[in-house]
């Protein structure tokens, strides 16, 4: 009996540890070519994040005399321009969207990494050009560096900093305390840059509270339940990619970037994948990027093959599309849609 006992023991650890250096190996064979559309605006000149409202769609563009465009929804037309660099309660720096459950709400949540504060904003009071439109509060310390944070709730946030903590963090206002999700042991040392490890994208069901991270360096995504505990690794495609560290202190530029950005929605996951070498991430004549697509569960369903080089995207909740920026010629950024339905809309 003592024995079986054991043997019980000895299996239990092992799939334990199995969790965690177990992956299961994704062959993309459902491609589809999606009918693309390109969103024909003169402001858009270099536009790095998108967030998507009810009735607006919303552009972070950087180096150019506003920080955000904004334009009707259903039919892209121009409604205004916000925000200028500066140090002022109503200025910019360097603005990311805060994703929350609910954006529905008339204000446009921001937080600005170099600022170190949250910047929201009255869409009514901005478009009629009405006083204290945008309302700015201090950002907690330990958030700030942060390109992907989720509010959760009133006061817990979670997010990732390329810092070399851990692959993602909860941090919790009231206490201010911050709590590090280990990095999978299926990841190789950090080799003196952490950024091997790092580079990761996270994504956040907010009603599961699951969590899947999307790794920069690795073709490798995971999955983790509400308790932060590894419920699945998946690599994309038969090789393994992983990347090194030259003379022990930076990364090499014939690594391979695999995932450029994620996002979700309630049933899906999308993941924006190059795998380009480093040194070319802003050369537009590359292999064309795909959008690879999973339930929340981490089970692979389609990929779409974009016809452009992209390098951020979001999905629109309001209209079921797909909206993703994409290198031009003259070193801007024009902007397309697609509907994920199979009939493309008009």
């Amino acid at each position: 009996m003592k024995n079986i006992f054991f043997l019980l023991i000895v299996l239990v650890l092992g799939s334990c540890n199995g969790t965690d250096r177990e992956k299961e190996i994704v062959i993309e064979d459902n491609i589809i070519n999606p009918v693309v559309h390109r969103i024909e605006a003169k402001q858009l000149l270099n536009v790095d994040k998108i967030g998507v409202y009810d009735t607006l769609s919303v552009f972070i563009n950087r180096g150019t005399d506003s920080i955000l465009y904004m334009y009707d929804s259903s039919d892209f037309t121009y409604k205004g321009a916000c925000g200028v660099i500066g140090h002022g309660p109503e200025d910019f720096q360097f603005p990311f969207f805060l994703k929350k459950a609910n954006d529905n709400n008339g204000i446009i949540n921001l937080y600005d990494v170099n600022a170190a504060a949250f910047k929201d904003i009255n869409v009514k009071k901005i478009l009629q050009k009405e006083p204290n439109a945008i309302m700015s509060m201090k950002m907690p310390t330990m958030l700030i560096g942060s390109p992907d944070l989720h509010l959760k709730s009133d006061s817990c946030f979670i997010g990732n900093i390329d810092s070399g903590s851990g692959l993602y963090f909860i941090y919790d206002s009231n206490e201010d305390k911050i709590n590090w999700v280990e990095f999978p042991k299926i990841l190789q040392l950090p080799q003196g840059d952490f950024t091997v490890m790092n580079m990761n994208r996270i994504t956040l069901n907010f009603e599961s509270n699951r969590v899947v991270s999307a790794m920069g360096y690795y073709n490798l995504l995971f999955l983790y339940d509400s308790n932060n505990t590894l419920m699945k690794t998946v690599q994309l495609g038969d090789e393994e990619i992983s990347s090194t560290v030259v003379d022990g202190d930076h990364l090499s530029g014939d690594n391979i970037i695999c995932c450029r950005d994620i996002t979700s929605s309630d049933k899906a996951v999308y993941v924006l994948e190059q795998n380009i070498r480093e040194k070319d991430f802003e050369k537009i004549d590359n292999a064309s990027s795909r959008i690879v697509v999973f339930d929340w569960d981490l089970k692979y369903l389609k990929t779409y093959l974009l016809p452009h080089y992209s390098l951020g995207f979001v999905y629109d909740q309001y209209h079921d599309r797909i909206l993703y920026t994409a290198l031009n010629p003259e070193g801007g950024t024009d902007v397309f849609f697609f509907y994920l339905n199979t009939e493309d809309k008009k």
